[in-house]
């Protein structure tokens, strides 16, 4: 059955009408993890005489419960891993410190990755039901497939250089000499 508030606070002859709801939350977070997760990896080659970076091959594995839609939720991961390339390889904020003014605040001299920028992708989901934490079973994707994309290129780059790069974007001259 259903009532809108007017008839609520019309049959009670009061002025208004206080609600109130509490739940179990706080104490249901320290009884289980309700968090998704996910792990990437990435194969590349760097140029040992320019430093040029070609990422070659990208797994993305996630666990955010009973998986609703396989399609999107495939989408979401190599979103958020396109974006992870960007804040690696090519995405810079510059500012004129003079000014304060962004120096690259237009498409023409921000760089996002673009197609030919993202390898070959594998994406799985381990997409077991978590009906504790949900009715469903599923639990969201949103960031897990971003926060860990631009770590696992930095340690890759690593892997193929021997040098830990601090600074992102990486750039070339970063790997040379």
């Amino acid at each position: 059955m259903t009532i809108h508030f007017t008839d609520l606070i019309k049959q009670s002859g009061k002025p208004e009408i206080q609600v109130s709801k509490s739940t179990q939350g706080a104490a249901f977070r320290d009884k289980y993890v309700a968090n998704s997760f996910s792990v990437h990896f990435v194969k590349l080659h760097v140029h040992p005489v320019t430093g040029v970076i070609r990422l070659k091959h990208m797994v993305s594995v996630a666990d955010a419960g009973k998986i609703i839609s396989e399609k999107t939720a495939r989408s979401q991961m190599v979103g958020g891993a396109v974006g992870g390339i960007g804040m690696a390889m090519t995405e810079e904020t510059l500012i004129d410190h003079r000014y304060g003014r962004y120096i690259n605040a237009n498409f023409v001299d921000y760089h996002v990755p673009v197609h030919a920028d993202a390898p070959p992708m594998d994406v799985l989901f381990v997409n077991k039901a978590d009906m504790i934490i949900s009715p469903t079973g599923a639990k969201g994707i949103g960031e897990i497939a971003l926060v860990g994309v631009a770590p696992a290129i930095i340690n890759a780059i690593y892997n193929a250089t021997g040098k830990r790069v601090r600074t992102l974007p990486v750039t070339p001259d970063q790997l040379i000499g």
